[in-house]
């Protein structure tokens, strides 16, 4: 690992809004920017947007690519532009090519790769971070000095480690090349968040104390517990989990209830009309969901038409504005939000956020949670908390939202930049194996994979699972898995490692339904001479958030190293 930075800076690339935080390594505390240009409130993270011109150029990003859209508007020429949102969740739930996943640009039809939109934002955002790092210091820093930090959901795969990897080499925080690897850490979300609530409650949380984050955020909800131990240091004590019940799924239930209100229709013409009022539509949505609480906010809540929405439905669904006027004692100028209707919007959101907690509880089986810490934004929603205390309260002794738990991933992603090792352990998320050719045994061994080794002068066994790690299962993160291997040709002058996950804990073969290949490594073993004897080195590295493979030709002393490369098609 390398150790000759002299600065960490964490970037938190959020679904809805990012932002960045850095440390020096010799610092007690970490800072992030909550001032953002173009932000309307001060908030550690600005919206991930990116406003694109006809020729494919970034024109606008973060708050400033709305106002700059509603400029464009204003003078006519806003017709070539194209605002970007969400574009994280693409990743799993938008179109895939052979070259990855992507968005279609509305204006003209062309392909924008979520890839290269990752790399545009982030690379936006760490200018800023070292723009003030530079500001702030007498000088700067030197890019060797540099370990940056990206966060990524624990519930992401292997492949999608390995594309926000590649986003970073695009985006130019490191180069391709295995030392300059090392000069980047994927941080897991929660994990960051579990070292920020142990930062900050030091007192509560003293050895043997288990403590399960949950972090919700705008796409997904991302679950861990941690088991502290002596010296600080935060052992995982069963898989994460999570799934996609952020914040966006309650605006996309309020849509939709828009839509039955006011019909369809007419709030596709809003969007797409009037973009920029849409966009300020949901601001006020976002202030009246984050400020919703069943127990104190009313019977009603009145929500207000924009005068463009109104003039839309006046001209194409006047009948619409009649029936909210009978409905509404004459009132057709605002929404009348029950507490009930309110709920309901909620509901389908947190009925899976509880599920998912309910989960990450069952596979615990007899472990107890001392405390559950929420963070994220959509945490501070009153109504969330409200239902967590609900369902969880008789199962930990305390449910904590701690200070600033819109800053947790960002101030712990640059803790655990400088202090990696605070993580003593994690929980292997899969089954891991290597493709091994082992002696055929029979009545063990399918005879479909029996083949004949002629220098070896036995048969073989094709296509098995040999299993390195099994999932659940616990792996220090310093360990290291070594395992030695040779040629079945005697003039072999390579060796091939293929390399597989599976969510089932016992694996026998690599073709079975459930396996999926993740990559390989080649070793090239041009010296001959030792025939069979000759021996390849493998060592695989598991307890990190990224996994690593080092390969030694014992015969020629050449050496190997690299993160798997992922075989996701992309």
């Amino acid at each position: 690992m390398d150790t000759t930075f002299e600065v960490v800076v964490a970037i938190d690339f959020g679904t809805s809004r990012s932002g960045y935080a850095y440390k020096f390594k010799d610092w007690e505390d970490s800072i992030y920017c909550d001032r953002w240009l173009d932000n309307p409130i001060n908030y550690p993270k600005t919206a991930t947007h990116l406003l694109i011109d006809a020729e494919r150029k970034i024109e606008a990003w973060g708050y400033t690519a709305i106002k700059r859209l509603a400029e464009l508007r204003a003078k006519g020429i806003a017709q070539d532009y194209f605002l970007v949102k969400n574009f994280k969740m693409e990743l799993h739930s938008g179109a895939k090519d052979k070259n990855g996943p992507y968005i279609t640009n509305k204006n003209n039809g062309e392909k924008i790769y979520v890839l290269d939109l990752i790399a545009d934002y982030i690379r936006f955002i760490a200018d800023k971070a070292l723009e003030e790092i530079k500001n702030s210091t007498s000088g700067g820093v030197k890019d060797e000095e540099i370990r940056w930090c990206l966060t990524i959901p624990a519930i992401w795969k292997d492949a999608d480690k390995d594309l926000m990897r590649r986003a970073a080499q695009k985006a130019g925080l490191i180069g391709s090349s295995d030392d300059d690897a090392e000069h980047l850490f994927l941080v897991l979300e929660p994990e960051a968040a579990a070292i920020y609530c142990q930062e900050v409650d030091k007192n509560s949380l003293t050895p043997d104390t288990k403590m399960m984050i949950v972090d919700c955020g705008g796409g997904t909800v991302d679950i861990t517990v941690h088991e502290v131990v002596k010296d600080g240091g935060l052992d995982e004590v069963a898989p994460g989990t999570g799934g996609a019940f952020g914040s966006m799924y309650v605006d996309k239930s309020f849509l939709e209830y828009l839509e039955e209100k006011l019909t369809a229709e007419v709030i596709e013409l809003f969007q797409e009309n009037e973009p920029v009022d849409f966009l300020q539509m949901l601001d006020e949505w976002e202030r009246t969901k984050c400020g919703f609480d069943p127990e104190a906010s009313g019977e009603i809540i009145y929500f207000p038409i924009r005068t463009k929405l109104y003039n839309l439905l006046r001209n194409h669904k006047p009948q619409v504005l009649e029936n909210l006027a009978a409905e509404q004692n004459g009132d057709d100028e605002n929404i009348y939000l029950s507490r009930q209707t309110m709920e309901a919007i909620f509901r389908p959101t947190l009925d899976g956020l509880v599920s998912t907690v309910e989960n990450q509880f069952s596979a615990l089986g007899d472990e107890e949670v001392d405390i559950i810490f929420l963070v994220g934004g959509f945490s501070t929603s009153p109504v969330l908390r409200q239902r967590i205390q609900k369902e969880f309260r008789d199962k930990v002794q305390n449910i904590v939202m701690p200070p600033r738990p819109g800053a947790a991933i960002l101030k712990g992603a640059a803790s655990f930049g400088v202090n990696p090792s605070i993580i003593r352990a994690r929980r292997s998320r899969l089954t891991y194996g290597v493709s091994v050719t082992p002696t055929f045994q029979p009545g063990l061994h399918a005879e479909s994979k029996k083949t004949w080794a002629e220098d070896l002068k036995k048969h073989l066994c094709m296509d098995c699972f040999g299993t390195l790690v099994t999932i659940g299962q616990k792996i220090p993160t310093d360990a290291e898995i070594t395992i030695e291997f040779k040629p079945a040709d005697k003039n072999q002058t390579r060796m091939e490692f293929e390399f597989f996950s599976s969510p089932e804990k016992e694996v026998i073969y690599t073709d079975e339904a459930h396996v999926t290949s993740l990559g390989e490594l080649l070793v090239k073993m041009p010296f001959t001479t030792g025939g069979l004897d000759r021996i390849v080195e493998v060592t695989f590295f598991f307890g990190q958030t990224e996994i690593k493979v080092k390969a030694i030709d014992r015969t020629s002393g050449n050496e190997y190293k690299t993160s798997i490369r992922f075989l996701s098609g992309y």
